[in-house]
């Protein structure tokens, strides 16, 4: 493994010192397990190590991108010569398609433009009233005092929200199914791209058949939610408009395509947004004198009503609550890029075809971007940033390939936000123990609260 790593060094490194090495590398699966782990000690060493460190995970070496300014050189500056891929997104392409996040440069560029109409302000003003309809009926099913698991609670609400706006209405799956099948998908997922062994998946284990049943019933949800479509559209549904999206040269999507795209929304909707939420939420209860800041902001802006989209911007605080929600916890944690022509990145010079890293988590915990990185403190947003802060802080990635589904994310975010704490007060559960859990997204677990009249919120 040394004299691999030297070579490596030998391949790349054409000026400069040489790139070092991320540190605890183990046999065989070198880095990975740290990816499944306990990653926030091993991504603060590799800061400390320097701006760019090898990793390997499996047998070929990759390098994390640690430092900010490079991040953005790959991703906006450089665009063109990195593109989507890594030993990650490559892992993860057989099993999730061709969609919008894991396309190359080519393809991206074309679903991209046929798509973004499906997601322009209009039509997010458009499914507000789906965000408010399911918001209200999730709290509207508690109880003061009883104990609530909140993830389950927002993976359910979430799933069901996105069902409603992406789906047909006569296809809709029951909430909490399609929940445990997102969840399953996404724990297989994490297996088949951080450990890559074949033999890994062959292996008969309860996890790989629930991750294979769940991906054939996603998919065969998706192509009949297509078939439904198409024999009885439903006017405002997000597969309807990207059934009816076209290019600028009058280009539709495939069947093939439309089935990926379900599917990437599908993931790429529910487990961001309702984490996210459930991080607030515990936030929110770690910081109750916080909470009742945002809801005084409620009571002055909504004023018993419900909110919708004309509130947004009058929302200041619960915006800046959800932005260090995501700065503290950036759901996708970890991305990936391959160079498609020979760049020079930090001084080094790096042959096509290698692959990159770069985590939204180390560059958002930086104490030289974020003084206190691990304070919850929403009111670093009332204060104008650096460019190179702006830089470090990419919840939702940066450029041409940021998430297209960020605004629709942040809507539905800030629409349940304000239901559940315009009529309730939220403390934690006396058993609740909350832990960060990196799979392919950073989740918390044991999130236990209870919710109590805001009347009795001191």
């Amino acid at each position: 493994m040394v004299a691999m790593a030297r070579e490596s060094d030998r391949a790349v490194i054409r000026s400069g010192s040489p790139i070092p090495e991320a540190p605890g590398a183990y046999p065989l699966v070198g880095h990975a397990p740290y990816l499944a782990r306990n990653p926030p000690p091993w991504l603060a060493a590799c800061r400390q190590a320097g701006p760019i460190v090898r990793v390997r995970l499996g047998p070929r070496p990759a390098y994390l991108v640690c430092a900010p300014e490079l991040v953005h050189r790959m991703l906006v500056i450089d665009v063109e010569a990195f593109d989507k891929g890594g030993p990650i997104l490559d892992n993860a392409r057989p099993f999730v398609g061709n969609g919008l996040v894991t396309s190359a440069h080519a393809d991206h560029r074309r679903q991209r433009r046929i798509m973004q109409s499906a997601f322009s302000p209009d039509r997010i003003d458009g499914y507000a009233s789906v965000f408010q309809q399911e918001s209200d009926a999730m709290i509207s099913s508690w109880a003061a005092g009883k104990e609530i698991d909140f993830l389950v609670e927002a993976h359910a609400l979430v799933a069901r929200t996105l069902a409603r706006t992406l789906l047909p209405e006569a296809e809709l799956p029951e909430s909490s199914w399609l929940a445990d099948k997102i969840a399953d998908f996404q724990a297989g997922l994490l297996i088949r791209t951080a450990l890559p062994h074949p033999w890994i998946r062959r292996l008969p284990l309860p996890a790989n058949r629930r991750f294979e049943q769940a991906r054939s019933q996603l998919q065969a949800s998706a192509r009949r939610a297509i078939a439904a479509a198409r024999t009885r559209p439903t006017a405002g549904s997000l597969v309807d408009n990207l059934m009816a999206a076209r290019d600028t040269d009058g280009d539709a999507l495939s069947d093939q395509e439309l089935v990926d795209q379900i599917i990437t929304l599908l993931l790429g909707g529910t487990e961001p947004t309702a984490c996210t939420l459930a991080w607030a939420v515990h936030l929110l209860t770690q910081h109750p004198d916080i909470q009742m800041r945002l809801q005084d902001e409620m009571d002055s802006v909504l004023n018993g009503r419900a909110v919708g989209p004309e509130d947004f911007r009058k929302l200041r605080l619960t915006r800046n609550v959800l932005q260090e929600t995501l700065r503290l916890y950036p759901i996708v944690w970890m991305m990936t890029r391959v160079n498609t022509q020979e760049v020079t990145l930090g001084g080094h010079r790096f042959p096509a075809g290698t692959d990159f890293l770069f985590s939204a988590y180390q560059l958002q915990h930086d104490p030289a971007h974020f003084p206190q990185p691990e304070r919850f403190d929403p009111d670093r947003w009332d204060t104008p940033v650096s460019a190179s802060t702006r830089q470090a802080h990419i919840p939702f990635g940066q450029g041409r390939r940021k998430c297209i589904g960020d605004t629709f994310g942040m809507a539905e975010a800030t629409i349940a936000l304000s239901t559940i704490l315009t009529r309730w007060h939220l403390r934690p559960a006396s058993n609740s123990r909350v832990r960060k859990r990196f799979r392919s997204d950073l989740s918390p677990t044991e999130l236990r609260i209870t919710p109590h009249p805001r009347n009795s919120r001191t």
